[in-house]
Parts: structure tokens; sequence; C-alpha cells
């Protein structure tokens, strides 16, 4: 009777233990990653990278599901997507770089910079934009003046390119839609224009300014206006955000690569948000002076949105936050972050939409 007791209280133990070690095992669990299965089960995504920022260091750098619906390898933060608006972020970098060199300034009109194949009349016409008005959306020039975006169908790749031949010949036919500096509209064609600007002054092409003045000083291996042949490999299939069974491309936007095409992954952009975040803090606390600070002239977008030079300015809420993103063709990405709490978010996805936002938002409120 006595042995068979003694099982019996073993046995009870052995169960409670291993309750316990259930217990503790699913409270180990990372929340985030819980938020981040959830999220892309309800929306069906195939694959989405993710790096995190808490308290001023690299917390996290994880990659969730599949390159492909059709193949299975991980994504992971080596994984390559293309990041669309996002793209305009380091053309920002790059202008107050040029800036910095003393070849181009924000007050000076446009026309000033481009070269003689633009014609007279369209120097007529664009003379009241300055540059600075090109980088916070306040141009007067439609998002669609380039043909590139008023052909491209949303959701679908982009493939036939896009010349300096046909971009000179939109900027030769653009017509303001509103008087320069009077308002606020995003415009994709303008920041094509920006690299156009940045190409003519430094003679190097929008490749070449993006490694001089980003990846190589940053370290960014995986960011690029094209994709060796080992990226490649690395780079995850788009899906439509609309539909996210139907697989897409990545697109070809040439000349408007500096407004919506650029390819990075989780790794590097979170090393440049380290930077850019550890940058802010001292411009705040010392006004040291540094190329990533991109909101020291703003427009308005709303009561509480300001635009810097590609990034947001956000003050709606108890601290100071800023942010961009991009979305388009199956591929988005989303970057946040805030001062006061010296935190950080990246995502990236190969089918995009609304819910993308909300939830980097969302991972940024609740870091502690």
């Amino acid at each position: 009777m006595k042995r068979i007791l003694f099982f019996v209280v073993i046995a009870i133990v052995a169960i409670s233990c291993n309750f316990t070690t259930k217990e503790k095992s699913y409270k180990a669990e990372n929340p985030i990653e819980e938020k981040i299965k959830k999220v892309m089960k309800e929306n069906n995504v195939p694959g989405l990278s993710i790096g995190i920022i808490r308290n001023g260091k690299i917390d996290m750098l994880q990659g969730f599901g599949t390159k492909s619906r059709k193949d299975t390898t991980k994504v992971n933060e080596s994984s390559i997507f293309q990041i669309a608006s996002q793209s305009k972020m380091f053309t920002g970098i790059i202008i107050n770089n040029l800036i910095q060199e003393g070849k181009l300034n924000l007050e000076e009109p446009i026309t000033s910079y481009f070269p003689s194949d633009i014609n007279e009349n369209a120097k007529k016409r664009l003379h009241k934009i300055k540059l600075k008005f090109l980088l916070n959306h306040t141009s007067g020039i439609s998002s669609d003046a380039c043909f590139v975006y008023s052909e491209r169908i949303d959701g679908d790749a982009w493939t036939k390119g896009y010349s300096k031949e046909q971009l000179i010949k939109d900027i030769n036919n653009i017509k303001l839609e509103f008087e320069p500096s009077s308002q606020f509209q995003y415009s994709n064609s303008g920041y094509a224009i920006v690299g156009f600007i940045c190409e003519t002054v430094s003679n190097l092409s929008y490749g070449q300014l993006l490694e001089k003045y980003v990846t190589l000083p940053y370290k960014l291996n995986n960011t690029s206006v094209k994709l060796s042949d080992s990226q490649i490999l690395k780079l995850v299939t788009p899906y439509r955000k609309d539909n996210r069974t139907v697989e897409t491309k990545p697109s070809n936007m040439g000349m408007a690569t500096p407004a919506s095409a650029i390819y990075s992954n989780a790794t590097d952009l979170t090393k440049i948000l380290s930077e850019q975040i550890k940058a802010y803090r001292l411009y705040d606390s010392l006004n040291e002076q540094n190329p990533l600070i991109l909101t020291k002239q703003t427009s308005k977008m709303d009561e509480k949105l300001q635009y810097g030079f590609s990034l947001i300015k956000m003050t709606g809420g108890s601290d100071i936050k800023y942010s961009h993103g991009g979305d388009a063709d199956g591929f988005a990405c989303e970057y946040f972050f805030s001062l006061q709490k010296n935190n950080g978010v990246v995502i990236l996805t190969s089918s995009g939409g609304r819910w993308l936002g909300k939830l980097a938002d969302g991972i940024l409120e609740n870091l502690k």
C-alpha cells in the first residue's frame, strides 16, 4: 500500500511539474512574435521581417513566414524586399550631404539645377519651385506627373523602366496643380525630379550616390538600386495586397527609383534606424548636425503631422514620433521611432496594406 501511494504521489508531482513547465513556457513566449503571427494569419501574409530598437540597442532581428507560397525557405533578417516609398528617406539623406558640400541650396529654384535639356517654357512654369518644396511635397507637381506613375496600375509591378529622356520629356510638359508652397500634396514624381537634380549636380548616377552617402558610410550591405546574383537569391516574392494569392514582381522604376524602388532588408534598415535615433537625440540635446536629420524644415500635413525631407513628424500622442513607409506592388515597409523612449521599429513584408502601419505603431507604443 505504501509502495502504491508512493507512485501516486510521484505521478501527481510529475503532472504538476509538467503543467508548470508548460505554463512557464507559454508565459516566456515573446508577445511581439505572437502578435506578428496572429496578424499575418488574419491577413494571409506570406512573409515578414522585423527589426526592433529598444532603449537604444538592437533588440530583435527576425523573419516570419516563407520566401514565397511555393518556396518554403524561411524569411529571416537578411531577406530582401523592395521598400517602395521608404526609398525617399535615402534620397533625403543624399540631399543633406549635397547641401553640406555646397552643391545644393534648399532656397534655390529647382530650375537653377536643370540641364539645357529642359526647355525655357518649362523653366518659366517651374521657376517658383524651391528645392525644399519638392522635398516636403508642396511643389504643386502632381504625384502622377511622370508617366511611370500615371500609367502604372496600383498593385501591379512596373517592369518597363523609366529613362532620363522620358523624365526630361515629362518635366518639359509639367503643369502645376497649385501655387508652390501653398499646400501639401504628396508627390512621387516630385522625388523622381529630386533624384534627377542630385544626379545633375553631382555627375553621379543615383546608384553611385546611394553607395557614396548611404550604403558605404552606414555599412548597409544589402541596400541597392540593383541586386547582385547573390542578393537575388535573398529576394522574397511579392503578392498583391488586394488578392494575396496573386504573385507579382519587383518593379523596375528607372529614374523614379529615388522615390519608389530601392531594395533593402531588416538588418540594414535597423542599422540606419539605430544611427538615426542617435543622431536625433544628439541634435535635440546638443544641436549636433547630421545628414540623418530630415525634419529641420517641414510642411504641415494636418494638425498632428509634419513632413520633412522624407520623414514624418507625428505630434498627436504622448510623445513625438517619426515615421515613413512605403507600399507598392505587394512589397511594403514601415519605419517608426520615438526619441523620448529611445525605441524604433522596422517592418518589411511581401504583401502590404493598412494593417502594416497599425502593427508597427502598435509595437512601438508597447515597447518598454
